[in-house]
């Protein structure tokens, strides 16, 4: 008894310690404020996660998922080459310990979401300092492109934050010499990212750019420079090997990516930066632009690296400059979330503009005031973010719902051996789990004449035909073919568009052979 009392009061000490730092850590304002930022984080995701939860998948959510359950359950499903396949096969794994479409979404999506938000705090306080990195993590957690697509099965939440994590440790790995370990990391999560998304690889050009203009090409003399592109290939090459022996070309991934895809330079890209931070956090954007004039006053030294303390502003300019030019000169074609990188630099230099304003007013008046300024600015911009979150993530809760339903419809009225010919083919492949025949003929490549796609009924014998008016890539003809073969092709199911039910929007055939 004597020796469990001993042990006991020694046991009690130690407990008390931790209490006790805890205590010391949480008084410290700029550790309480990124606790508090995290919750709030954590509190967003999870309102508009529960009010997402029965919310149809698109496209590319189905074809990622599709991928997944083709692994998982060897449901029929011809895998897009074009697609990294990190994503899916996470989820395949998820699948296979017993999980289903919500938790999947969870953990493949909302927690790297929220984790992005405190790395990004971690990485912004590396540059700059911590008032800084709060304010940026403030924005990343109300920011409503980063909340409406952590509300989607899609990767562009998990290769933000393998991007971050890149940016991260380059800084303290290869800028600040702090570990070796550091430096393999960032090849590493470099191809962790573009085995999510391709376009994980522009975290690596920037990389590039910065030390091309800071060192001048003199980083190649730096041996830690060739672990990165060693460590980036080792990461990819699974996927190489999986291309070649897929597809018998280990740059399968490349088809569908050839070139410019308009004949004009795409100058409307500009609007997204102003659409990032909103209409907020983009007049604080425009006066933190003003604290970028000391780097290029000083740019013949920044390039030559006699002065490394405008690095940080150089590095987040160029992560934004890049983009822009990629995407409006080279690739003149985007979604607004393809250019999700330089989000990082735009709600940076967002957050600078408010610490500008914020150091006038110590200088001129009191820090309470200057403090009250911020906490207005925040809510002010936030008020901006979250209300786009809300009414973009509202209005498109039930998109897509009739192709859900009509994929859960044929699963529920057909055998594991039928087919149903679409255009929806992720979707119908995704909530049917059955084959899906596509109007597309890959082999000529263009879509099937009417009479070539009546010998493919003929010959795959599907069991169901779907109409619909949700994928406008469908031939024309396709509308009227059903009517025009009106004895084979037999409506079982209809969706409509108007309450007369007088205009339907998707409809199932059954084909009579």
């Amino acid at each position: 008894m004597d020796e469990i009392e001993i042990n006991k009061k020694s046991e009690e000490p130690k407990a008390l310690k931790k209490e006790e730092k805890l205590k010391v850590w949480l008084k410290n304002p700029y550790n309480f404020a990124i606790i508090v930022i995290l919750i709030l984080s954590l509190v967003i995701l999870l309102y508009y996660f529960n009010l997402t939860k029965s919310q149809p998948l698109w496209w590319d959510e189905s074809e990622y998922m599709s991928i997944a359950k083709t692994w998982a359950f060897g449901i029929p499903y011809d895998i897009n080459s074009q697609r990294p396949l990190l994503f899916p096969f996470f989820a395949f794994l998820l699948y296979k310990i017993g999980l289903q479409e919500l938790g999947i979404k969870f953990l493949l999506v909302i927690i790297p979401s929220w984790l992005s938000v405190f790395f990004t705090y971690i990485f912004i306080r590396e540059l700059y300092d911590k008032k800084t990195a709060l304010i940026v993590a403030f924005i990343t957690a109300v920011s409503w492109i980063h909340l409406f697509y952590s509300m989607r099965l899609m990767t562009d939440a998990i290769g933000l934050l393998f991007g971050i994590l890149s940016f991260l440790f380059f800084w303290k790995g290869y800028i600040k010499n702090q570990s070796r370990i550091y430096v393999w990391l960032i090849g590493f999560f470099i191809g962790l990212s573009f085995l999510c998304r391709l376009t994980g690889i522009f975290y690596g050009a920037v990389i590039v750019l910065f030390l091309i203009f800071t060192q001048n090409f003199r980083f190649l003399k730096n041996k830690n420079t060739w672990i990165i592109p060693l460590v980036f290939i080792l990461t990819i090459t699974p996927f190489l090997i999986f291309d070649q022996i897929y597809y018998h070309n280990a740059f399968a991934f490349t088809s569908g990516y050839g070139g410019p895809q308009s004949n004009s330079f795409a100058w409307w890209m500009l609007q997204f930066i102003y659409d990032y931070p909103e209409f907020g956090f983009f007049i604080f954007f425009l006066i933190g632009l003003l604290t970028l004039i000391p780097m290029f006053l000083s740019f013949d030294k920044v390039i030559l690296g006699k002065e490394k303390k405008y690095n940080p502003d150089l590095f987040m300019f160029l992560s934004i400059l890049f983009t822009l030019i990629l995407f409006i000169f080279v690739l003149r074609n985007a979604e607004n979330r393809w250019l999700i990188l330089m989000s990082i630099g735009i709600f940076t230099i967002s957050a600078k503009g408010i610490l500008l304003i914020y150091e006038f007013i110590i200088k001129n008046a009191d820090k309470k005031i200057a403090i009250l300024f911020i906490i207005c600015a925040l809510i002010f911009g936030a008020y901006f973010e979250l209300n786009h979150t809300d009414l973009i993530i509202k209005d498109k809760v039930n998109s897509y719902s009739q192709v859900k339903e009509a994929g859960l419809w044929i699963k529920e009225n057909s055998n594991k051996n039928d087919s149903v010919a679409t255009t929806s083919i992720p979707q119908i492949t995704y909530y049917s789990e059955r084959k899906v025949i596509s109007f597309y003929n890959s082999s000529e490549p263009g879509y099937y004449t009417p009479d070539q796609f009546s010998r493919v009924i003929d010959s795959t014998k599907p069991k169901y035909l779907v109409i619909s008016v949700f994928e406008p890539s469908v031939p024309e003809w396709t509308y009227t073919f059903p009517n025009q073969n009106s004895s084979r092709f037999i409506p079982v199911k209809a969706w409509f568009g108007d309450a007369e039910q007088k205009q339907p929007i998707l409809v199932i055939y059954k084909i009579d052979y």
